[in-house]
């Protein structure tokens, strides 16, 4: 019961380290292109409407 109990804590944590990029890479990232967000072309002119 103890080791099943270590087992259990031991996959929280890795799950936690892996959501919050600790691990490497965060699931919600994958595919995402970063470098783009710096290329954005005539931010003045984008408008929200109703």
């Amino acid at each position: 019961m103890r080791v099943l109990f270590l087992l259990i804590v031991a996959a929280n944590i890795w799950a936690y380290a892996l959501g919050q990029g600790w691990i490497g890479a965060r699931p919600d990232d994958a595919g995402r292109d970063r470098s783009r967000f710096a290329q954005e072309l005539n931010v003045e002119r984008i408008r929200v409407g109703p």
